[in-house]
Parts: structure tokens; sequence; C-alpha cells
């Protein structure tokens, strides 16, 4: 995890936050007093978690955490007055957002933002293995596209048009998808 901004309209707050997160290594750790100022600098720096301390001087916080989650790719940490947990884990119910009560415990602070920074990293590894996957499936798409037009044109079986887009691809040190494309494009006009 790398970097985090604080959500908070009081300095002293923000302070004992950053006093909390230091040894966890966060590589930056910044601060914005309203929800507006966060949403800018959301805007110009790709930040893994926010913590958002409520209330916020411009709104409650909610409907900013709410907001950044549709927008971002950001883990979210309310903390929250201790009679208004329910509530506002109830609006929550259907975010990826952790609501801490007041008064602030430490450790489990800690702890939500551990697992929160862990899911986000699980997270963004499955979203790369998903992109990569179809990435395959839209090769396989197109190199099958290929398959068939040799088929359809030059009377080739199946196996025969695969073997040949295989060695094509060999011989011409390039992808399969390439070579598939290439046939696409020369009998796509006829």
């Amino acid at each position: 995890m790398s970097s985090v901004l604080l959500v908070c309209k009081q300095d002293d707050v923000i302070r004992g936050l950053a006093d909390i997160l230091r040894p966890m290594n966060f590589q930056l750790i910044d601060s914005a007093n309203s929800a507006a100022e966060g949403r800018r600098r959301l805007e110009e720096i790709e930040y893994d978690l926010v913590i958002v301390n409520t209330p916020l001087g411009d709104e409650f916080g909610v409907d900013f955490a709410v907001d950044i989650l549709e927008k971002f790719m950001v883990g979210v940490i309310l903390i929250v007055k201790s009679e208004l947990v329910d509530h506002v884990e109830e609006k929550l119910t259907d975010t990826a957002a952790f609501v801490v009560p007041k008064p602030l415990n430490r450790q489990l602070l800690v702890q939500n933002v551990r697992f929160v920074c862990q899911s986000r990293e699980k997270i963004q590894k499955l979203q790369s293995q998903n992109q990569a996957l179809k990435a395959k499936i839209d090769d396989l798409g197109v190199v099958y596209r290929g398959k068939l037009f040799l088929m359809g044109h030059l009377d080739m079986t199946e196996d025969q048009a695969h073997r040949y887009i295989q060695k094509k691809a060999m011989d011409m040190r390039t992808s399969p998808r390439k070579v598939a494309e290439q046939i696409i494009k020369t009998y796509e006009k006829k």
C-alpha cells in the first residue's frame, strides 16, 4: 500500500491519524479538510486508501464515501461516532466501505487498514488476471475467425488451418493473432 488520503475537518485529528499510519510504511500520507477538497485530490492523485473522519465541514461523509467508491478504485474507511455506526453501516451495505467507531481504537483502525490494503491488492491482482484472460479470449476469437476463412476459402480442415496459422506465426516470429488478422484482411475482401 503506497498512499492514503485522510479527510477530516480537524488538523489535530489528521496529525493523530498520520501518527498511527506512519509505521505502516505508506509512501504518501496526504490530507484534505473537506469532501470537496478530497474529491479534487482524488482527481489529481491515485490513492490506495481514503480514511474519512466524520462529520466533515461540508457534508457528513457517507455520500462522499459512496461517490468515491463508485468513481475510483480505492479502499475507504469511515470513522463514525459509535451511536451512528449501525445507521452508517446500513447506508453503506452495498459498498466496500468499512466503518470504525469513535472513540477510535488504534488497534481496530490498524487491523481495518491492513485488511483493506490486503483486499485491494488481491482485487488488483484479480483484475490484472481478468484483463489477461480477456485478451487471450479475444486473441482466440480472432485466430478462430482466421481459421474459418482458411477453411472456407482454401478448403482446409480445422487442424490444417490451425497448423498453418501456428507455423506461419513461428516463421514470421509474430503472434498467431497477427497472422489471423492478415488472413482475415486478405480474404474478407473476397
